[in-house]
């Protein structure tokens, strides 16, 4: 009998010592735990439908799935020593992580919000992606911020090298104090440097805040990111449009346009989109569905002034003088002292003419 169970004790060391050999330790453990956790943050594991209060210590594998509230956040460490802090207002998935001895791949799904990648040294091949519904970053040993706000996504390199892929196009490369940014349809704009003092700047030390459980942060302040980068984008478009980089200042245009809900900021960046389409690319009808966004989407705004007005110009050009008179004429009864009376007088008694 003692020989038996020997014998059946040895098989059994056997067939654990040969699925080490054939599957990765991942496959039989979980591959990370939440480290650090403050506010509101839930958990789902792989295969269920059910949000249970996430804690301290919670085994994560892949599959597995975490959520912030408004003030929560989290830090989740894997096996490898990595890290990947959530933010507030967020959603992860860890759809894969594999380790073995001499090659380790992950991909993180962040569906919505802020999330850090902190990406410990590694011997062998490293293949690390993080994604949001609109763009995949590679990461090779780094450090990097990423925001998604529905369609746009903001990245800041925080250190190392940060690949950024958006839905088509070449990808681009960050490095530390770089950022860069894209939207639905669109290849990631240029790198931009991060400079001391600028908007840039506030966002990204609000982003780190955001992402450590530890920071204390202004939630109020925090609420107005995608505002104040909306802002900025519209800022930096008109410095590529004075540049004549045409094609990326409007995409820059539409990034604010996804970033931000405030009407005014949208309706600005829908003029500023028509502007350089009717001025520089001698693209009328593309222009003429920007002013008319503003002129019906946003009719309270102060856009809306020079939105009538430049649809009017523009359907002059074109020779479409029933819809030009009837802009111009719109343009007197809103606006009888706007800055653009005088022009629009003299052009109504051109159209008028026999």
């Amino acid at each position: 009998m003692e020989t038996k169970r020997l014998a059946s004790n040895s098989a059994l060391k056997f067939l654990i010592l040969l699925l080490l050999i054939i599957f990765p330790v991942s496959s039989f453990a979980s591959v990370g735990s939440i480290e650090k956790m403050s506010g509101t943050s839930y958990f789902r594991q792989k295969g269920s439908d059910k949000w249970a209060v996430a804690g301290i210590g919670q085994p994560v594998d892949a599959g597995d799935k975490v959520k912030t509230g408004p003030d929560g956040r989290m830090s989740l460490k894997f096996i490898d020593g990595s890290k990947l802090n959530v933010g507030n207002s967020s959603e992860l998935e860890i759809t894969e992580f594999l380790l073995r001895k001499r090659n380790r791949s992950a991909v993180f799904s962040l569906s919505t919000g802020k999330a850090r990648a902190i990406i410990n040294k590694f011997s062998g091949s490293t293949d690390i992606k993080v994604k949001t519904p609109t763009s995949v970053s590679g990461v090779k040993g780094t450090d990097f911020i990423v925001m998604n706000q529905g369609s746009a996504n903001v990245f800041f390199g925080e250190s190392g090298k940060v690949e950024v892929s958006g839905d088509k196009g070449e990808p681009v490369y960050l490095k530390r104090s770089t950022m860069t940014e894209n939207t639905v349809g669109a290849s990631p704009v240029a790198p931009v440097r991060v400079e001391q003092g600028s908007a840039l700047e506030e966002v990204r030390a609000e982003l780190e805040a955001i992402t450590d459980a530890d920071k204390p942060v202004e939630w109020e302040k925090a609420g107005q990111l995608p505002n104040i980068l909306a802002r900025w984008n519209i800022n930096y478009g008109d410095y590529l449009a004075d540049g004549k980089r045409y094609t990326e200042a409007l995409e820059v245009f539409k990034i604010a346009i996804d970033l931000t809900e405030l009407k005014q900021i949208k309706a600005e960046a829908h003029l500023e989109r028509g502007t350089v389409l009717a001025r520089n690319m001698n693209e009328p009808q593309k222009a003429l569905e920007e002013y008319n966004t503003v002129i019906q989407d946003y009719p309270e705004t102060p856009s809306a002034e020079n939105a009538i007005f430049s649809a009017g110009i523009v359907n002059t050009e074109l020779e479409n003088r029933q819809e030009a008179t009837r802009l111009f004429k719109k343009y007197l009864a809103q606006y009888p002292q706007g800055v653009h009376k005088d022009t629009v007088e003299f052009f109504l008694r051109f159209l008028e003419r026999d």
